[in-house]
């Protein structure tokens, strides 16, 4: 299944599974035949063992997660990283790496996380400092090293820095300032030095402003969307775009005419210099939401608030709520997922909605498309919209808190069996619910939900669960009642099974063997059959999604397996330009493809096909091939060889003599005659013309295709013309010459 994520590198995220390649699954089999990631929902996969108070995921472009989370140890939060590989493997340790255990106060406030141009992970918190807070990042490389020092770097008073990596490696950075209470803006190099010598102020008038949030654009200019504060948690949406240098390239700029929230972050995407923003906002008592395009050049073409995601708007109309949107690079639309309510905010539902980035016209009606209705049900979507191969896939949960993902098509079907695939199939109550839901891309072909949760009562821990794009969570293989994967007798059997997760997917499996120190076959039923002593692995691929596969390796002992038995007899039907090779195989029970070498020496040169070209059981069976085209008067070497899992086999080498051929003194008038004999596509056609005539040239495959043409030869007496079939497979040709009193057919045979 070929498949393409895209992956924007946003800070804020809401048993081997093998992905098959020749090359990969011989390098992974020997050192691993079971899966990290637990097809079982209801365990999952640990992120730490550790209490999480917080937690952000961001993927990278090397098909990872990096995870950064609060650790509740005593009354400090310190900050840890964990790095997770698109095999569910923890890379940085059980319980991950410690990146800071500043002091961080009795509670945790937003933090962010992007990741650089080297998939390094940027973090950025905030640590109790000279009476107040000052905001810090960290960047940590994937082996969990400090590349901004023990420290991180300091970049003022203040709290939630949001960084973002520009297209030139860089750094940018705002916050929110303490002192003035409004949005900074600062940039680092790559090595954490801040570039500007004053942060840039984010102001809007005199209005203060906060939650900023970056959108990387080309050539190292990048765009802010941020909120100007009013009252209370009231804000209104401004953005700018700013050069390389922090100049801004346009005034603040008013992209929504409601109410937004500054307690919240929305969902940002962009392409080029073009940036999209998805958000909800409130007007009299109910919410809207909307996908917002704003130009490079200040303008906003689909007008203030943008295009509706839903016109249904009335007082007595569905609320439209949290919005995450993404987009493709190069494609016409943006994809727009939003959780619905009921009026009264007791019954929820997720829809999905598909714009045009040219126009913002909605492309799954003005209602947008239900894909799980407004019910007691309460399904809300969580964490991040991904796509696959420009369609939506998405985390969402339920009332007792079980989370799924969903995949939808272009037109916004469902693309899975069954729907929805559980993640999560452990449940809470409403006071003890589920938290922190992230849901990012890991790797090409699958993505991973994370989430905290207290589960049994142990306090608050952070989970995570992978699925393919192809909507399984697992594959196992195990033998047939459990017994030990090991054959003992001589040519024994092994029935093998695989069960696919989750049990409403496709259960057909395709197998195959890969050999190890040993070789066996396997049916189509998961039937191994021993061939030779040591081991091979039993693999089954998931029909529902190539991409997800599992092995099991079996030990074989008492294996008498062999070669095939080959001999080769005399040539028969000897001619001046033909013979019949024979021979007799024995497979030895094992399927043996026969073939036979000739040529003028014992280097032979040439192979065909025998008849018949395939042998099995345990009888001596006769084998034949009908050589054509020779030349006369030659001595040709040749064997027989047969072919079977356990080895290869040759009879012993024999030679021919073809019968005298007709020389050019003897040639009759209208005669030809072809050199050498057989020929790899180059050759001479020699005849003779008793008088001046015209002749045409043809050559034929065996399907009697012409292969080649020469038309209007003038010949008188001995003509020779020199042929070149170019590259045409090997095998029988046939030559015609037509023309003067004489239509003349020769065979030839080429090889390559």
């Amino acid at each position: 299944m070929k498949t393409n994520f895209h992956i924007t590198f946003r800070p804020l995220m809401g048993r081997i599974v093998t992905f098959l390649g020749a090359v990969m699954l011989l390098c992974y089999l020997p050192l691993s035949t079971s899966a990290q990631w637990n097809p079982n929902t209801a365990v999952n996969i640990l992120i730490a063992d550790l209490l999480m108070a917080d937690m952000q995921a961001v993927p990278t472009t090397d098909g990872k997660t990096w995870i950064a989370f609060y650790h509740e140890n005593g009354g400090n939060y310190d900050m840890r990283a964990q790095l997770i590989d698109a095999n569910g493997y923890k890379l940085l340790g059980n319980d991950g790496i410690l990146v800071s255990n500043k002091t961080s106060g009795s509670a945790t406030y937003v933090f962010n996380v992007c990741v650089d141009n080297s998939n390094n992970l940027i973090i950025g918190f905030q640590y109790e400092n000279l009476g107040g807070m000052s905001a810090v990042l960290y960047k940590i490389s994937q082996t969990g090293a400090q590349m901004w020092g023990v420290n991180g770097v300091t970049i003022g008073q203040g709290l939630a820095p949001y960084p973002a990596t520009l297209t030139t490696g860089e750094c940018v950075v705002t916050w929110n300032e303490s002192t003035s209470n409004t949005l900074k803006l600062q940039k680092l190099t790559a090595t954490g030095a801040p570039v500007w010598a004053t942060p840039i102020s984010i102001t809007v008038g005199t209005s203060k402003t906060t939650r900023g949030q970056i959108i990387t654009n080309t050539a190292g200019k990048f765009t802010v969307v941020y909120q100007k504060m009013a009252g209370g948690i009231s804000t209104t949406l401004y953005s700018q775009m700013f050069s390389p240098s922090g100049t801004a390239l346009y005034p603040p700029l008013q992209i929504c005419g409601e109410t937004t929230s500054g307690a919240r972050y929305y969902s940002i995407d962009s392409e080029a210099d073009t940036s999209y923003f998805g958000y909800y906002s409130s007007t009299g008592m109910r919410f809207n939401s909307y996908l917002q395009r704003i130009n490079p050049d200040g303008t906003i073409p689909w007008g203030m608030n943008g295009s509706h995601f839903n016109t249904a708007t009335g007082t007595n109309d569905n609320y439209q709520g949290e919005t995450s949107i993404r987009l493709a690079p190069g494609s016409k639309y943006v994809w727009s997922v939003c959780t619905f309510s009921n009026p009264n905010q007791s019954q929820y539902g997720v829809y999905i909605q598909k714009f045009l980035k040219s126009s913002g016209g909605r492309q799954l009606t003005d209602a947008g498309k239900v894909v799980y209705g407004i019910s007691t049900n309460m399904d809300t979507q969580c964490g991040n919209l991904e796509l696959v191969d420009d369609n939506p896939m998405f985390m969402s949960y339920v009332s007792n808190y079980k989370i799924y993902a969903t995949r939808l098509d272009a037109n916004g079907n469902f693309a899975w069996p069954g729907n929805r695939v559980e993640l999560s199939s452990t449940t809470a109550g409403a006071g003890n619910g589920k938290m922190r839901y992230c849901f990012t891309p890991d790797g090409p072909n699958r993505c991973a939900g994370s989430w905290t949760e207290n589960r049994g009562g142990a306090g608050y821990k952070g989970y995570a669960q992978g699925i393919s794009v192809g909507g399984l969570v697992g594959l196992i293989v195990a033998t047939q009642g459990g017994v030990p994967a090991t054959i003992t007798t001589n040519g024994g059997t092994l029935q093998m099974v695989a069960t696919v997760f989750p049990s409403t997917a496709n259960q057909n499996v395709t197998w195959s063997i890969v050999p190890g120190t040993g070789m066996a076959t396997i049916n189509a039923s998961g039937l191994v059959t021993a061939i030779s002593n040591g081991t091979a692995y039993a693999v089954a691929v998931a029909v529902q999604d190539t991409t997800v596969s599992d092995s099991l390796m079996i030990t074989m002992s008492s294996q008498t397996a062999a070669p095939p038995t080959v001999v080769t007899l005399a040539a028969t039907g000897i001619s001046s330009s033909g013979a019949t090779l024979n021979g007799t195989v024995n497979a030895n029970t094992l399927s043996t493809n026969v073939f036979f070498e000739f040529g003028l020496t014992t280097a032979y040169g040439n192979t065909v096909t025998a008849t018949p070209p395939t042998v099995t059981g345990s009888a001596v069976t006769p084998v034949e091939t009908i050589l054509t085209g020779l030349t006369s008067n030659t001595t040709y070497h040749f064997r027989a060889i047969g072919t079977n899992l356990a080895g290869q086999a040759f009879g012993d080498d024999l030679t021919f003599l073809t019968l005298g051929g007709v020389g050019m003194s003897e040639l009759n008038p209208g005669s030809m005659n072809i050199y050498p004999i057989p020929n790899d596509g180059h050759f001479n056609i020699e005849f003779f013309s008793e008088k001046e005539s015209s002749f045409r040239l043809n050559i034929y495959n065996s399907l009697g295709v012409c292969v080649y043409e020469k038309q209007t030869i003038s010949a008188k007496g001995k003509k020779i013309i020199t042929v070149d079939l170019g590259s045409v497979a090997g095998g029988l040709y046939t030559v015609v010459l037509t023309g003067g009193e004489k239509n003349i057919e020769r065979k030839i045979s080429v090889n390559k």
